[in-house]
């Protein structure tokens, strides 16, 4: 039993090394090129170059460096799923290979296509720029940028970074926990818990030594397990990405599975060690455990629903900003409407005059009719509702989108002054909301002022053209703000903050690139994307996230319960003669295992605490740290419920285990305990 408890010790967290190696990498992956060793990030300097003159540039430095530089674009007909790779082609390098036979993607969720850095011509050379050479061809690839007219600075990718290993999604490092933390316990308990094998061996006079090394007939048992998974990996893996980036998910792997293994092997040696210190005649009778082990096992269980706890919330969080991407509905409900994507760094953001610049645009565009304003905003209200969330929008929202009052007519444009709507069924002063949109908001708006509706808006959700994923796509209890002239009621600086934010939303992209051509701005947006590719792309990456939360809420509800069996079954044998004594004389169930109910509350007591923590932590507040508009803030509520019902479950599982394991020593009149 021992045997297998360890082979399982070592199984678990190997499988875990190979799920957290490719998703690392598929990460990589999809950000950028795997085997990058650096970047070079260029921004526009005083007297630039043509892109022309960019592109030779950088060709030159391949080939006397013989290097790849790549530059990956989003592609703007779908930024999520498709990009384009702009490499150099010296011959013999990666670049090469790649515009001959096309690039090996990792992900299947990314198509790249790859086209000669003399496309660069279509595109902004600002940015970042990869490259798999030494620090001599970033200082090239820096020169040459700076002699073309373009500031450029390069940072080294560490190589916990090459494979994946760092900037893990949102839980991840607590999967890793639970899964180290239960096997540190399973290789304690078989082997302090389990001393009999090392006394038998030690009764043969094998030395310590000798015993640590038998101690290998774990990893020979897992050869035959590591026979089978290979090959099938290797073809999971060929049916996947034609085993692209084989070596780098390897080395990914190897590394990772090195790195959660040390703790398990010394733990491993540890409890071998302390087996052998167990006297002979002791351990061969099969010594009861010690204290310490016993208390060890019980304090292992504190941070395992710490961890638990964490990685509920961060499942709600992931599945809430998943289910807030795209869907067909959402896709119907922006039509042909497009987003801009504000090209911030590295532009001069920290001066005000490029903000006006970009917010004198905005206004442009919506006075010209070729954008519309849908920006949902959280405002401050006081009283027992801190905040509202609030829509704004002006006459071609209206018209673009059918808007019902509650009375069935249809909200249309053509008022002077800014109205507000309120939700129908809401306890809101509409009153307060007004003075605070005067007060602050709305306090450029022309007289007469605020208008309070007296018609409420009917039942339904308003679309909120979404810029990422911070926001909801569809808002069910927001009031209606709606701004004849949005340019005369907010300030330049607003506008060109919500055109970075997707909320200033065109028509068409036609209108987009007419507004971009006549201000001659271009070089101030990356891209011009349909609307909610962002929030699309962050919901993909939630999607993933959602995986690993899973993985991570499963397998802790799994070392949870298995540490509190392991726990209750050690305590049972170190004082399982002793419960049969109370049995027999008569004590309740209560009193004779005062002490695990005792563990059992302080648990459900530690869960409560790490509960409303977490939930405090990620509540809407009111003061815009956690804004009520985040799918991740509204969803705290939803996530405090769950994770203390799993708090509790564990709780019960406890009870229930206390209760089996008590019946088990009476029936067996304390057998083989002391």
């Amino acid at each position: 039993m021992s045997h297998r408890i360890l082979l399982l010790a070592y199984v678990v967290p190997a499988v875990l090394a190979v799920v957290l190696g490719f998703v690392g990498l598929l990460q990589v992956a999809e950000s950028g090129a795997v085997g990058s060793t650096g970047t070079v990030t260029a921004s526009a300097g005083a007297a630039t170059g043509s892109n022309e003159r960019v592109a030779a540039a950088l060709e030159r430095v391949a080939r006397t460096e013989h290097v790849t530089i790549v530059r990956f674009v989003a592609d703007r007909t779908s930024p999520v799923d498709r990009r384009a790779a702009l490499t150099t082609g010296a011959p013999g390098t990666r670049g090469a290979t790649w515009l001959r036979a096309g690039y090996p993607d990792f992900s299947r969720g990314m198509s790249t296509r790859v086209e000669a850095m003399a496309a660069l011509v279509e595109f902004d050379p600002t940015g970042t720029y990869e490259l798999d050479g030494t620090d001599r061809a970033r200082s090239a690839t820096v020169d040459a940028l700076r002699s073309v007219g373009y500031e450029a600075s390069s940072d080294a990718i560490p190589l916990a970074r090459r494979l994946g290993m760092s900037d893990r999604l949102d839980g991840t490092l607590g999967l890793v926990g639970l899964v180290v933390t239960g096997a540190v316990v399973l290789c304690l308990v078989g082997t302090v818990g389990a001393p009999r094998r090392y006394a038998v061996q030690q009764a043969f006079g094998r030395s310590s030594g000798a015993v640590l090394l038998g101690e290998c007939s774990v990893v020979r048992a897992l050869l035959p397990l590591i026979g089978v998974a290979v090959p099938t990996g290797a073809a999971a893996l060929w049916w996947y990405n034609r085993l692209a980036d084989v070596g780098p998910f390897v080395l990914a792997v190897t590394a990772i599975a090195a790195v959660l293994l040390l703790p398990v092997i010394a733990a491993h040696g540890v409890g071998v060690l302390a087996a052998l210190r167990v006297p002979m005649a002791a351990g061969v009778r099969g010594a009861r455990p010690t204290a310490p082990l016993v208390a060890l096992a019980q304090v292992a269980r504190f941070p395992a629903v710490l961890l638990l706890v964490a990685a509920v919330f961060d499942l709600v969080g992931a599945t809430a900003v998943a289910r807030s991407g795209s869907t067909d509905r959402d896709l119907r409900a922006a039509g042909a409407s497009v987003q801009l994507w504000v090209t911030p760094d590295p532009r001069p953001v920290d001066t005000q005059e490029y903000w006006d610049r970009i917010g004198d645009f905005a206004a442009s565009a919506l006075v010209d009719g070729g954008a519309i304003l849908a920006a949902p905003v959280e405002v401050p209200v006081g009283g027992a509702r801190s905040t509202v969330p609030v829509l704004f929008v002006d006459d071609g929202y209206l018209r673009l989108r059918d808007v019902r009052a509650s009375d069935g007519s249809r909200v249309s444009p053509g008022s002077t002054r800014p109205s507000v709507w309120l939700p129908d069924g809401t306890d809101l002063d509409g009153a307060e909301l007004v003075r605070a949109l005067r007060d602050w908001d709305l306090r450029n708006a022309a007289e007469p002022g605020v208008h309070l509706s007296a018609v409420r808006l009917a039942d339904g959700p308003l679309y909120t053209f979404p810029g990422d994923a911070t926001t909801p796509t569809w808002l069910d209890d927001a009031a209606l703000v709606v701004v004849p002239d949005p340019a005369r009621a907010f300030t330049p600086d607003q506008l060109g903050s919500w055109l970075s934010s997707g909320d200033v939303v065109f028509r068409t992209r036609a209108d987009a690139e007419r507004s971009i051509t006549r201000a001659g701005i271009g070089r101030e947006f990356s891209a011009v994307v349909d609307v909610g590719q962002a929030a699309a792309e962050e919901a993909r990456h939630a999607r993933l996230a959602v995986g690993v939360g899973t993985a991570a809420v499963v397998s802790g509800l799994a070392v949870a319960v298995s540490l509190s069996v392991l726990a209750t079954a050690a305590h049972r044998r170190r004082s399982g003669r002793r419960r049969f004594v109370l049995a027999t004389a008569g004590a309740s169930g209560l009193r004779a295992d005062l002490g695990l109910f005792a563990v059992e509350f302080l648990l459900v007591a530690c869960g409560a605490v790490a509960v409303v923590d977490a939930w405090v932590g990620r509540r809407p507040d009111g003061t815009g740290l956690h804004s009520g508009l985040d799918p991740v803030a509204r969803a705290a509520d939803p996530a405090a419920l769950l994770a203390a019902a799993v708090v509790v479950t564990l709780t019960a599982v406890g009870a229930v285990v206390i209760g089996r394991t008590a019946r088990t020593v009476v029936r067996e009149r304390g057998a083989g305990a002391r």
